[in-house]
């Protein structure tokens, strides 16, 4: 049996989508059985735990043996992981499949404090005794979401990317269309790090793109890092979250998400990662 844990958000939605599509029948592990009903439909298979009881998701994982692990964006990220990691173990459950942070950003040392846990975890999981396979995607194409309210009301972007910097976006829908056939079997990929992209763009190209979903011009502004900050803590971002998206910028702007990488998605997938441009198509009613 599968279970998926962070079953709600944008990633693990889109892996039970894609495992029920697959012909499985995951089990989602969830805070909020009514909520999880709603968002991921009134037929799919729910368990409700507090990731902070590790006695709780020992009992939802009972009968499970293999787990696809996505905790999201929170300061508990470390801790809440630990907890399955160990209850994982205690259960029985013999593979455990961790969608991690990108290798730069998943280090001891990382000014990033998910960055932090993710490595932590990692250590763990490899240490384990489990069966393990960790997930390292390129940027995700949704964090563009958050400029919405900006393209829709002054027609542009404003992010602390340079204009030409080369960057490997994926969707977050196919992270999940991965992500669903690794936990399926992933015997084929024990004790891998899978690193999976998009194709290399920038966000010059990326607000051309949206140009010509929208029909009218949709400019690009390049913030310096000091600039991004005041406008992040200007809206009232967590200092944990603010500098988890400086040292991003920091890393991107060294390099470390310039590089192409779509033969992993192509392999295990069987087919090319959405584009830029399907993405905004997708989501045009967002940014209208």
């Amino acid at each position: 049996m599968i279970a998926v844990v962070g079953a709600t958000g944008n990633i693990g939605r889109a892996t039970v989508k894609e495992l029920r599509a697959l012909g499985e029948d995951p089990v989602c592990i969830v805070r909020n059985a009514d909520k999880a009903r709603e968002v991921l439909g009134a037929d799919v298979r729910t368990t409700t735990a507090d990731l902070n009881d590790r006695s709780a998701v020992e009992r939802a994982l009972s009968g499970v043996d293999r787990l696809f692990v996505v905790t999201g964006g929170t300061p508990q990220l470390g801790e809440l992981e630990m907890n399955v990691l160990n209850a994982a173990k205690a259960a029985g459950v013999k593979w455990l499949v961790k969608l991690a942070g990108g290798k730069c950003v998943s280090q001891p040392d990382s000014g990033s404090l998910l960055g932090r846990g993710h490595y932590a975890v990692e250590e763990a999981l490899k240490q384990s005794g489990l069966g393990w396979v960790i997930l390292r995607p390129g940027l995700f194409m949704q964090n563009t979401l958050a400029q919405a309210p900006l393209i829709k009301s002054e027609s542009k972007m404003a992010l602390a990317f340079p204009k030409d910097l080369p960057l490997a976006f994926i969707d977050t829908r196919d992270v999940g269309a991965l992500a669903a056939r690794v936990v399926r079997d992933p015997a084929k990929h024990a004790s891998q790090s899978i690193e999976f992209t998009g194709v290399i763009t920038n966000y010059g190209q990326f607000a051309q793109v949206f140009s010509e979903v929208l029909g009218r011009p949709i400019a690009y502004v390049g913030l310096t890092l000091e600039q991004a900050e005041q406008g992040m803590k200007a809206r009232g971002m967590p200092e944990w979250l603010v500098d988890h998206m400086l040292t991003i910028a920091r890393l991107a702007a060294q390099g470390e998400f310039s590089i192409e990488n779509m033969q992993p998605f192509r392999d295990i997938v069987g087919r090319a990662p959405a584009s830029t441009k399907q993405f905004v198509q997708d989501h045009k009613a967002m940014f209208s």
